[in-house]
């Protein structure tokens, strides 16, 4: 049961995933053809600012998620409207801190950026005002759609989000065509993240208030008390994420801002990378604490080395075709001048974020048990290394030095799990070391193989990396080693069930 649920979930995100990445396709080539690349940097840097206030719930969304599974798998649905209730209460506050932060940050734009066009001052402090605002204002409406994640009901979230996306960006495209300015867009950002946050209520009060209850005036003190102990270490958690993931553009923009919109389209792409990721692997939280509940140690375990076998599969299939036709690829969304720009950012982010995803679902799976607090050295590492490394090369090197600490930061994150988080968490999450090393590392490290072979004919900036014949022949035995080594026999035996019954329904519906 828990494994369909966990499939039904990766499929509902991955609808979401496609649709919001044709969105994503479409709307960086007008940004970019209809701004300056200097518009443009600014654009991104208000977005990245922006999305700061998200990080302000400290993990409380996914303790929302967690919590609400384990009640809702005994029925205490009494327990499930306190954590409804009272999470809304908290993300008020962090709503508020987030007003006060976004307040900062406008003030001290020109300090932040002090390559940025003085011209271009005032807009992007208005902008950011409205976009940062807005951002803050529906924070506490996360609340309403984390419990359907609890809940492992997936619809509402999936079909809410690729609305919204689609709505916005579609909007966006319009105000392009008709040469808006800076602000306008983002009045039309902050409008559309207000008008998310009233649907995630709507949804509750349709789909979920059955099942979770949820009134103003009831906050648990108890809970508020446990929560906050559960989040204290998602929360350092949460900043060790940003220094690694989410001042690379800050970074670039503050020592090097014409590049920031060059950098920038390079991070979109890796970002869908682990938006893809995420979405399919999201639903082992949920799933993994409704199995805490009944299950032992070494079925968690299990659970966290074929699902690290299935990312890094993943991750090497979608990540090496963008690695070597990074340019091509570029070229044909955004244009000549920003593949040449882009491209060598981009493949030193793909490797990058290839190397520190191979840990994705064991951090997943700490989360879901509860013992954030026992793996946190290994994101503090990363975050500090990352971070560090960033600064001092990007004075020297530019914009790839930024590019170059992601990279190096990920060795670090992953060696902490191996040799300290997994030894700390062994009595709730059963892993043999040696085990995940080959079975979920090394195992489907075999389909980069031909790759290695592929690089003697690989042209790096040209209209096709390879011969025809060699990019043929290097897809094809790819996916061949992935299948026949990448997948154990049983797995490939209920990938193959599972096809030809889809088959078969087809076939029987015509």
């Amino acid at each position: 049961m828990q494994l369909k649920k966990v499939l039904e979930g990766s499929g509902s995100n991955m609808i979401r995933v496609i649709l919001t990445a044709l969105v994503g396709f479409v709307l960086p080539p007008f940004l970019v053809r209809h701004m300056s690349p200097v518009e443009y940097s600014a654009w991104v840097l208000i977005l990245q600012l922006s999305a700061y206030v998200s990080l302000l719930d400290l993990g409380l969304q996914t303790a929302i998620a967690k919590f609400l599974a384990e009640y809702d798998s005994t029925d205490d649905w009494a327990a499930c409207s306190r954590v409804l209730s009272s999470s809304f209460r908290i993300l008020s506050a962090a709503a508020v801190a987030g007003m006060g932060l976004i307040l900062v940050l406008t003030w001290q734009v020109p300090r932040i950026f002090q390559q940025m066009p003085p011209r271009m001052i005032g807009e992007v402090r208005a902008s950011l005002l409205l976009i940062g605002l807005s951002v803050a204002l529906g924070l506490p409406f996360n609340a309403f759609l984390a419990s359907f994640i609890g809940l492992q009901r997936y619809g509402f979230p999936t079909v809410l989000m690729t609305i919204s996306k689609v709505a916005s960006s579609g909007t966006l495209v319009g105000l392009l065509l008709m040469h808006a300015t800076l602000l306008q867009l983002s009045l039309v950002m902050a409008a559309f993240n207000l008008a998310t946050a009233v649907f995630q209520y709507l949804g509750w009060r349709r789909f979920g208030k059955q099942r979770v209850g949820f009134s103003l005036r009831l906050f648990d003190t108890a809970f508020a008390i446990r929560i906050g102990k559960y989040c204290s270490a998602l929360s350092i958690w949460t900043v060790a994420g940003l220094l690694i993931s989410g001042l690379d553009t800050i970074i670039v923009g503050h020592y090097d801002f014409r590049d920031t919109g060059y950098y920038a389209i390079a991070t979109n792409v890796t970002n869908f990378m682990m938006l893809v990721v995420g979405s399919l692997f999201g639903p082992l939280i949920p799933a993994v604490s409704s199995i805490q509940t009944f299950g032992n140690s070494k079925q968690i375990g299990d659970v966290a080395i074929s699902s690290t076998r299935y990312c890094a599969l993943m991750l090497w299939i979608i990540g090496l075709p963008i690695l070597f036709g990074s340019y091509p690829l570029l070229s044909l969304w955004v244009g000549r001048d920003y593949a040449l720009q882009s491209a060598p950012y981009l493949q030193v982010l793909v490797l990058g974020n290839v190397i520190r995803q191979f840990g994705y679902p064991y951090a997943l799976v700490v989360v879901a048990t509860g013992k954030q607090h026992l793996a946190t050295i290994a994101g503090i590492a990363e975050a500090l290394v990352n971070v560090a490394l960033s600064v001092w090369l990007v004075q020297r090197i530019g914009a790839i030095g930024v590019a170059i600490g992601t990279f190096a930061g990920a060795f670090v994150s992953i060696g902490l799990h191996l040799t300290v988080s997994m030894h700390y968490t062994r009595p709730t999450i059963l892993i043999q070391r040696p085990r995940f090393i080959v079975e979920g590392l090394l195992r489907p490290l075999v389909c980069i193989g031909p790759s290695l072979i592929l690089l003697l004919f690989w042209k790096r900036s040209a209209a096709l990396p390879a011969p025809p014949t060699s990019l043929a022949i290097w897809a094809v035995a790819t996916m061949g080693l992935a299948w026949g080594i990448g997948l154990a026999q049983s797995e490939r035996r209920k990938l193959w069930g599972t096809f030809c019954r889809l088959v078969y329904f087809s076939n029987a519906r015509a």
